[in-house]
C-alpha cells in the first residue's frame, strides 16, 4: 500500500465518519485492491437508494462501521470481541488451521469479516456501537445516530418465525412466550430454514414496529429456546458448536446485508429454477455475478404478478440489487408502470423507492 493509497483510505474513513457515503465510496474505489470488495458493494447499495435510506438503514450502517473500526477505544473493543468470540465460537477453525499448517491470521480475518456471532458481540456485548457513536460519528452520521442509540442495550433472544403478512408485517414469537408480535418484515423468513432464529429486536423508526438489528441467525428450536432462557447467548452458542449442533458454515457468511434480511445466497436460490441451481452455483464460484441475474429474474416474475404477497421481501431484496434494478429500468415499458406502482405499495423504504422508479415516479414522490 503506497502513501497515496493510504491517504485515500484515511479520506474514506473520514467520509464514513461524517456520513458522506458517496465520498467514502469514491475514495475506496480509488484503491485498486478494494474496488471489488464487499465494502464497496455495500456502499454502492446505500448510494443507489440515496435520500430514501431510512433511519434503520443508518442505524445498521453505524453498527457495520463500528465492527469494522480499528482505531481508538472502539478498535480495542472490537479486538476484544474478536479474541473472545474466536476462542469461544470458532475454536474448531483454529484447531483445523493448526492441524493443516495453515495461517492463523487468515482464520482471524475470516472471523472478523464473516462471523455473525463476532459482529453481534462486538457491537453490543463489548460496546463497540456505543463507543463508535461517541468517538467517531460526526456531521450527518451523528445526526442519524438517535435510533442506533436505542439499539445499544437490546437483548439477544431466540424467536420462532411466523408468516409474512400484508403491509410488510412479519409475525415472530419469542421462544419463552406464547404471544406473537408483528415486526417489520425485511425477509427474515429467508434466514430460518428450521423456523427459528437468534436475533435482537430493536426499534425500527417505522411507527412502533420492531425489527431485527441485522439479519438473524437460523438455528434449531432447541438452541433458540436455550438462548431465550439464558443471560449468556454466547455460552449457549459455544455449547451448540462444541456438540456439533451448529456448523461453522452457518455462523460464517460472506453475504452481509444492510438494507434487507434476505442473504444473497437465499436471493439466488429463490430466483433460480431448481434444475439450474448447481450450474449457477458453479458459475458464482467462478466469479460470475449470478446474484444480480437471479435478482433480475425475480423482478421479472414480480412484474408478471407471479410472486405471492408473502414472498414480497424477496422482491424488495432484488430491487435493492443495483445491477438488477438497472437492468429492470432498461427493460421497462410504459405498460409496466401500473404493476410496479402496485408493488411499491406493498414495500417499505428503501425498496419502495426503487419500485416507484420503475413505476415512472420519483423514489420519494408521495403515493
Amino acid at each position: 500500500m503506497t502513501p497515496d493509497l493510504m491517504r485515500c483510505v484515511d479520506l474514506a474513513y473520514a467520509a464514513e465518519r461524517a456520513g458522506d457515503i458517496v465520498g467514502a465510496l469514491e475514495w475506496y474505489r480509488a484503491v485498486p485492491m478494494f474496488g471489488k470488495g464487499r465494502n464497496v458493494q455495500l456502499l454502492a447499495g446505500l448510494v443507489a437508494v440515496g435520500d430514501e435510506l431510512p433511519e434503520w438503514g443508518w442505524a445498521r450502517y453505524l453498527a457495520y462501521l463500528a465492527v469494522r473500526c480499528e482505531d481508538g477505544e472502539t478498535g480495542q473493543r472490537v479486538r476484544l470481541a474478536g479474541s473472545g468470540v474466536g476462542m469461544a465460537i470458532h475454536e474448531p477453525l483454529m484447531e483445523q488451521c493448526y492441524d493443516e499448517g495453515g495461517d492463523p491470521m487468515r482464520v482471524h480475518a475470516r472471523v472478523f469479516g464473516e462471523s455473525w456471532a463476532f459482529h453481534q458481540a462486538a457491537a453490543h456485548e463489548v460496546g463497540a456501537l456505543a463507543a463508535y457513536i461517541d468517538e467517531f460519528a460526526v456531521g450527518r452520521l451523528a445526526e442519524h445516530a438517535d435510533l442506533a442509540q436505542g439499539w445499544i442495550d437490546a437483548r439477544m433472544s431466540g424467536y420462532e418465525i411466523g408468516d409474512s403478512l400484508p403491509d410488510h408485517v412479519l409475525r415472530v414469537r419469542e421462544a419463552t412466550s406464547s404471544a406473537w408480535m408483528e415486526v417489520l418484515d425485511l425477509g427474515a423468513r429467508a434466514c430460518a430454514p428450521h423456523g427459528w432464529v437468534l436475533g435482537r429486536l430493536v426499534p425500527s423508526g417505522v411507527g412502533d414496529r420492531l425489527m431485527f438489528d441485522r439479519h438473524p441467525l437460523g438455528v434449531t428450536k432447541r438452541l433458540a429456546a436455550a438462548v431465550a432462557k439464558s443471560d449468556d447467548w454466547l455460552e449457549c452458542l459455544a455449547v451448540a458448536v462444541g456438540r456439533g449442533r451448529i456448523a461453522q458454515d452457518t455462523l460464517l457468511r460472506e453475504d452481509y446485508e444492510l438494507l434487507c434480511d434476505v442473504p444473497e445466497l437465499e436471493l439466488l436460490r429463490f430466483g433460480t429454477p431448481p434444475r439450474d441451481h448447481e450450474r449457477v452455483m458453479l458459475q458464482l464460484r467462478e466469479g460470475r455475478d449470478e446474484v444480480a441475474r437471479a435478482a433480475f429474474r425475480i423482478l421479472e416474475r414480480a412484474r408478471r404478478d407471479e410472486i405471492a404477497e408473502s414472498d414480497m421481501p424477496y422482491v424488495a431484496a432484488a430491487l435493492l440489487n443495483p445491477r438488477a434494478h438497472a437492468e429492470a429500468l432498461r427493460a421497462l415499458r410504459p405498460e409496466h408502470h401500473a404493476r410496479w406502482a402496485a408493488i411499491a405499495g406493498s414495500l417499505v423504504a428503501p425498496a419502495r423507492g426503487r419500485a416507484r422508479a420503475l413505476a415512472g415516479a420519483s423514489p420519494t414522490e408521495a403515493e
